[in-house]
């Protein structure tokens, strides 16, 4: 269990979310909004999100949409507890249950094709490729330590239904990687979204939707900017949108 004097706590979002993290582990960012934005959810869905973290997906998620429900699954205990304790804190608890569960394991936990859609921001650095963070913590959710890109994606095509969708965001190096382990898992890619921190820069990131078993025909949205230029790092009107706007149409 956390020692609440080891977290921060913040809200987020015009104050509408309130957040605990830890203060020297790993904490979410932009891409973690972003991919909670790129979901679309239909009523009385129910989702997965694998690799949850501090459970802020399925909080945004559960707080936009009022009739899903869901399950957060980490490999850490201390991630699950700071899941469970946002949850609580933002009154979506009754809706979400928590799992500490390597997603290797999910078919210990779980019945296959029973979810709608799955989320996931995963680990996305290979074992021997750069630097690893002597933070555990961190270094779970940088690193392919507990689990590959390959294994969130195995998961996530066994929780889905026929036609259920997968979405997750993850670094450009990665993208052929995340093509070849969705196809392999029948998750046939649906809509791709590439991110740019400022005009002038290549893309670092990409969102993508994949359907299971669904027919061939992937949709390349335009660029998502972040920055409006590299030195003020103010952000773009879209991007203002974004935030402004998150929660304010509430859907049922």
């Amino acid at each position: 269990m956390f020692d609440l004097n080891e977290l921060d706590k913040s809200t987020f979002l015009k104050n509408d979310l309130i957040v605990y993290q830890r203060k020297n582990g790993f904490r979410f960012g932009t891409d973690t909004f972003l991919l909670a934005d790129f979901v679309n959810c239909y009523s009385g869905e129910r989702f997965a999100d694998l690799g949850t973290g501090s459970g802020i997906i399925p909080v945004l998620l559960l707080k936009k949409y009022l009739s899903i429900t869901g399950v957060a699954v980490d490999v850490l205990k201390e991630c699950i507890d700071i899941a469970a304790l946002n949850g609580k804190e933002n009154g979506i608890s009754e809706r979400l249950r928590f799992f500490c569960l390597n997603v290797k394991d999910v078919k210990k936990e779980f019945k296959s094709e029973s979810f709608d859609f799955v989320v996931t921001n995963p680990p996305f650095k290979e074992c021997f490729r750069g630097f690893v963070n002597p933070d555990n913590a961190k270094a779970i959710a940088r690193h392919e330590i507990e689990g590959t890109l390959k294994d969130f994606i195995d998961a996530a095509s066994y929780l889905l239904r026929c036609k259920g969708r997968f979405y997750m965001v993850c670094p450009v190096e990665r993208f052929a990687d995340a093509l070849c382990f969705c196809r392999q898992n029948f998750l046939e890619p649906k809509r791709v979204r590439f991110i740019q921190p400022f005009p002038e820069a290549g893309a670092n990131l990409f969102l993508l939707e994949a359907r299971k078993r669904a027919g061939k025909g992937l949709k390349v949205l335009p660029p998502l900017i972040i920055y409006k230029d590299k030195v003020s790092k103010v952000y773009t009107e879209e991007m203002i949108e974004k935030y402004k706007n998150f929660f304010s149409n509430e859907k049922a």
